[in-house]
């Protein structure tokens, strides 16, 4: 099982409840939804409601009745018919499933058309991204989404395209926006019979004409596999229906000659990186009043499992929605993992999964001018610092902040503060998580503007309380507890990178051990050393101490059964595990980096102070005796200390909770809309310079992709080029591989591997 199945969520089904949005009265609609309709009323409300939350109001939606025979089929469609004046409903005899799609098609106002059965249902941004891809794609004939398989079924479908694998197996979903004068070309669906995946047999003749798809790099698309079958089952079933089918299928199948190319998202486009930022052309009303409510604009790197996407998350999950709107985007290619917690408090964009770099800046304002946006707020993403001085030049009086959380100074020279005092000019407000960080950047990075402010993370108190949890939540956990009974139980849990040192901590339990035999370290986490760390604990003959847990989405009941928390961290500003641990009642021995130190104590835990920096440490396995004999001391000081637990919680409570986080953000927006921004216009007059910045950073970020549609390579050589770019994105997550990567290019032997043509080697390899 892979992260994003691990971590997904089928409940949340698309279409469940109805949302409270105001229907659109704004010129003629854009898109026509198709749907054929018979004998669905136990499905199609929750179809309709998930058309009616969508994000991009601009849409009819042709509804037509097959015949249908079911009893209340009148009631259940004037129902539907009643809820919003954009659907229509037409009564048909029966005429089959392929027939009632055309007839629709005749009657559907738009040029684009979005094929929707009466069972199935979409994500509430499924046309908004739909509809912006194919228009920055205007070469490409239609647009899917990855699916969900949900109800009788449940299971993830992301497939990337392949055309001979289209020929032998339908892999594009039913469920697509497609241009009408293309389809209506090659003859709708009419052209087979009923007895013929009709769906498959378009796709397969639009590939024939050379017409190429986009596929979306995200879950748009949720396919109802009921239990007793569809249409499709019923031809598989039946070995005439079923032959008929596959003939009809490999008789067009033959008919390509061409390679066709789809567009694919996020790793098989190229994009135009020397593009200056433009607008869309895009003349109609915002989807929402101003004033109504206060609408928040956050620009995220990813939705992946750590301390600053908890902020993330602890934040939009907790403002007030009847005072506050969200919408978020985000700029870094990344698994589903969090992404649907998000979701359910906000409308989420995932650039990377449906848009080309160029086009990213024009997105995002339209965004901003679509909904309103009152205040915008950057947290980590790296291009976010990089468009915000263009977008304050189109939008002078929206509100711009950004929030930080360390800084690393083995990265960029003190990495994101570094970013944000490069454009504080542009910023009403820079928030830290740690005094620490605004006096560094106020001393060491000498910040002029003094916009700076330290609003602390906080921790959720009900949820972090040891007196409610079991360790039963947790069936890895409770499988071990014979081996945890009786034992001083160290805990270390954090992403297993090089800045956190695990194998620091691996000597640290060596050393422990070797006075008390007594102590078992739990790992929790997964990441690029944790291979390493399990090999020197095994070297070290300590690996019966250590219990390796991987990634966890419930820590609460290792908290639990911990007595200690340890943090031997290079780079941290105030790590949410700490948050936790006390919350929890359980000291935290931490490294004194950041802003550690401002909540750590030795009333609840230890700080020590590391002999190795970010600058000359990351890498270094040569740890000091010193340095270790440091956390040893600390730790087994904190597991005699017997009166230590009792003031770990009480920290937490005396003003570190996520509601102090969350109230102290909702007074700050609040008081921004009030009063406007505080930005001198006459400072931000200067677009070209603006958008040059957004060139800069496309170019120093160019990712090498791989040509899409009408390219000179075969699609084996495009699926290689796909996974070398996929193991280049890993790599470069890897703070020593972008080090090494740096000292080739500034010694010239990077040039020299171009020449010797390494690359096209190792394509070949794989």
């Amino acid at each position: 099982m892979n992260e994003e199945e691990k971590y997904f969520d089928y409940s949340m089904v698309p279409g469940k409840i109805l949302n409270q949005n105001q229907p659109i009265n704004d010129k003629e609609p854009i898109i026509s939804i198709i749907t054929g309709y018979y004998n669905c009323k136990n499905y199609i409300k929750q179809t309709a409601y998930s058309i009616l939350n969508q994000t991009f109001p601009y849409w009819e939606w042709i509804i037509i009745n097959d015949g249908s025979t079911e009893e209340g089929t009148k009631e259940i469609l004037e129902e539907i018919a009643s809820l919003d004046h954009r659907i229509k409903i037409f009564n048909e005899k029966n005429q089959g499933r392929i027939k009632t799609r055309d007839t629709a098609i005749k009657k559907a106002k738009c040029d684009l058309l979005f094929i929707l059965d009466a069972d199935d249902v979409i994500d509430k941004t499924m046309l908004e991204c739909s509809y912006w891809t194919l228009k920055t794609n205007p070469k490409a004939s239609w647009v899917y989404a990855d699916l969900v398989n949900f109800d009788g079924q449940e299971f993830l479908w992301k497939q990337i395209f392949n055309i001979e694998t289209e020929k032998k197996e339908n892999i594009i979903p039913v469920c697509s926006l497609i241009k009408k004068e293309v389809l209506l070309e090659v003859g709708g669906y009419g052209a087979v019979d009923e007895d013929v995946h009709e769906d498959w047999h378009l796709w397969l003749r639009m590939l024939e004409k050379g017409y190429f798809p986009i596929r979306m790099n995200y879950y748009g698309f949720w396919y109802r596999k009921k239990k007793e079958g569809g249409i499709l089952d019923s031809i598989n079933k039946d070995k005439k229906k079923d032959q008929h089918a596959k003939e009809e299928i490999a008789k067009q199948a033959k008919k390509i000659k061409e390679e066709v190319y789809a567009i694919q998202f996020p790793t098989t486009t190229k994009s135009n990186y020397d593009s200056y930022p433009y607008t869309f052309s895009w003349d109609r009303k915002p989807i929402n009043k101003k004033g109504e409510k206060i609408r928040l604009l956050f620009i995220f790197p990813w939705f992946v499992v750590g301390g600053a996407d908890k902020f993330n998350l602890d934040l939009i999950e907790r403002l007030d929605k009847d005072k506050f709107d969200i919408t978020v985007v985000t700029t870094e290619t990344s698994n589903y993992v969090w992404r649907q917690k998000i979701e359910k408090c906000a409308e989420v964009f995932d650039l990377t999964s449906f848009l080309h770099r160029q086009d990213w800046p024009a997105f995002i304002h339209y965004i901003i001018q679509s909904r309103n946006i009152d205040i915008a707020m950057l947290s980590n993403s790296y291009f976010g610092f990089y468009v915000i001085p263009w977008l304050k030049s189109e939008f002078p009086g929206v509100i711009f902040t950004d929030y930080l959380h360390s800084a690393n100074w083995g990265w960029r020279n003190g990495e994101y503060p570094r970013d944000s005092i490069a454009i504080d000019g542009f910023l009403d407000r820079t928030y830290t998580c740690t005094k620490n960080l605004r006096e560094v950047m106020k001393q060491k990075m000498n910040r002029t503007i003094d916009n700076v402010k330290t609003v602390y993370i906080g921790v959720d108190e009900e949820q972090f309380d040891s007196n409610k949890v079991e360790i039963s939540h947790n069936q890895d956990l409770y499988k071990q507890r014979d081996k945890l009974k009786d034992k001083k139980v160290i805990l270390f849990l954090c992403r297993i990178s090089e800045e956190k040192r695990p194998i620091l901590m691996v000597k640290i339990l060596k050393k422990i051990l070797e006075k008390n035999k007594n102590v078992l370290l739990m790992v929790v986490g997964n990441g690029p050393v944790l291979k390493e760390m399990k090999d020197t604990a095994k070297k070290e003959k300590i690996d019966e101490n250590v219990i390796f847990f991987g990634m966890q989405n419930n820590v609460k009941p290792f908290y639990k059964v911990a007595d200690v928390s340890v943090i031997c961290s290079l780079v941290e500003g105030l790590t949410i595990t700490t948050y936790e641990a006390l919350a929890m009642g359980i000291p935290v021995v931490t490294a004194d980096v950041g802003g550690q130190k401002e909540l750590v104590d030795n009333t609840c835990g230890r700080v020590v102070k590391n002999m190795q920096t970010a600058e000359d440490g990351m890498y270094n396995r040569n740890y000091s005796e010193e340095e270790i004999n440091r956390y040893v001391n600390a730790i087994e000081e904190v597991l005699k200390d017997k009166n230590i637990k009792n003031n770990c919680r009480k920290k937490i409570l005396d003003g570190y909770t996520v509601n102090n986080m969350v109230g102290n953000f909702e007074k700050e927006f609040e008081e921004f809309v009030k009063k406007g921004t505080n930005v001198d216009s006459k400072s931000i007059v200067n677009k070209d310079l603006y958008k040059q910045l957004i060139v800069m950073y496309n170019q120093l970020d160019i990712r090498n992709y791989f040509p899409q549609e009408g390219g000179n390579y075969s699609q084996n050589e495009n699926i290689r080029r796909y996974k070398i770019d996929r193991l280049k994105g890993k790599l470069w997550n890897i703070p020593l591989w972008r080090g090494f990567i740096k000292f080739l290019q500034k010694t010239g032997i990077m040039k020299l591997l171009k020449k010797a043509k390494i690359k096209e080697k190792l394509r070949k390899i794989i």
